[in-house]
């Protein structure tokens, strides 16, 4: 099924489609929307934030909803570079990502001692996968293999944090290539 993140009626229809018993939960919405501050309409500002931090808050929303009764599970988001810092030209994607990543860390604090492990993924850099081979190829080829970050090590991120005891929780990891400069 594909919903709207940031439609409260679509993420609830999802949820209940997903079923009472939930185990695991990842976000993982991106708009990486480039532009100057003084240039952007409102619209475009709140795009971005409604698609990365208020669709968040109804995932996770949703999520604790169902993993509460159960007395556990695992909700992990996807943050970027943008989660930690502020850069030009991106203003309103940093904005959403660390407003996103402060609503996951909230969640973790309330929720962990119910059992629920709230986790979040920096993936600071350019993924190798479709969206960067088909829509900019030029990049790809200018960063090389070397220069993007391998889904197989993303995936192998995400899967540590579901596999952790809760007595050595994550709340963070950081997945970048080793040429990342961060």
């Amino acid at each position: 099924m594909c919903a709207d993140a940031t439609n409260e009626e679509q993420v609830i229809k999802l949820f209940e489609k997903a079923g009472s018993h939930l185990e695991l939960a990842i976000y993982n919405t991106g708009n990486n929307f480039p532009g100057k501050i003084i240039d952007m309409d409102a619209d475009y500002f709140e795009k971005s934030w409604k698609s990365c931090c208020f669709g968040g808050f109804l995932f996770g929303r949703e999520s604790v909803r169902r993993m509460v009764p159960s007395g556990g599970g695992t909700l992990l988001f996807t943050g970027a570079s943008a989660s930690l810092r502020g850069r030009p030209n991106f203003g309103a994607f940093n904005s959403a990502k660390a407003g996103l990543r402060t609503l996951a860390q909230a969640l973790a604090k309330e929720y962990g001692p119910q059992g629920i492990h709230v986790g979040h993924v920096v993936i600071d850099g350019a993924i190798a996968g479709d969206k960067i081979f088909n829509h900019m190829p030029e990049l790809a080829k200018k960063l090389g293999a070397e220069g993007m970050i391998n889904i197989e090590g993303i995936v192998d991120g995400y899967v540590h944090l579901y596999n952790q005891s809760a007595q050595a929780w994550t709340f963070e990891i950081d997945l970048r290539t080793s040429i990342e400069k961060w």
